[in-house]
């Protein structure tokens, strides 16, 4: 009966927590030890997820761009082509894959979005052969999104998983970075930018 009030304490605890910020390294289905889960990062992981970041990922080192509808996660056929044309190279080197949304929305939501995006990607690729061991997921959230989009079609760039080779072995040019501060007032739209709410419907399941 002890044993049972415990376990009770501890799960009305972790539901009162509620969602939590991922870190931007974070691989959910990595190996729990944290010592384990860095040895088995290949060389050359760390420069990457640097660059990664700060917005300087060498445009060799992208094997893919997949963009997202708004507010979905989920790879629509039109985009699917794009994972199946680099299946061949996935499956022999080691990837991170980076998620990102637009500025539409809150942070934290947007954060946990942009993960699901980038899980939905490399999914994709495990179906296709990938081993998932070699695949990271990164999510970057609203952090390098166009606080100047508007609109939900002017923010459209900005919501994708970006496929990038690890074992990328050229110069990786260091930059300030591509992180805006949230907009605190309004900006113009494109001319063709239709008006989206700012706010996003809870995200769809797969």
């Amino acid at each position: 009966m002890k044993r049972l009030s415990l376990l009770l304490a501890a799960s009305a605890l972790l539901v009162g927590c509620g969602p939590s910020r991922l870190p931007s390294d974070f691989n959910q289905n990595g190996p729990a030890n944290g010592a384990d889960s860095l040895d088995h990062r290949p060389a050359g992981f760390d420069r990457m997820a640097d660059a990664i970041r700060s917005g300087n990922i060498p445009p060799e080192a992208i094997l893919a761009t997949v963009y997202f509808d708004f507010d979905k996660y989920t790879v629509e056929a039109k985009e699917r082509s794009k994972l199946d044309g680099i299946a061949g190279k996935a499956k022999g080197t080691k990837l991170i894959i980076a998620g990102y949304t637009d500025q539409f929305g809150t942070e934290e939501y947007n954060l946990g979005l942009s993960d699901r995006r980038a899980q939905s990607a490399r999914d994709y690729l495990t179906k296709l052969g990938s081993n998932q061991a070699n695949i990271e997921v990164m999510a970057l959230g609203e952090q390098q999104a166009d606080k100047s989009a508007a609109g939900r079609q002017s923010g459209a760039k900005d919501r994708k998983a970006v496929i990038v080779d690890v074992n990328y072995s050229g110069v990786i040019t260091s930059g300030a970075g591509k992180v805006a501060p949230r907009s605190s007032g309004a900006s113009k739209a494109p001319a063709a930018a239709p008006a989206g709410g700012p706010t996003p419907a809870p995200v769809s399941a797969l």
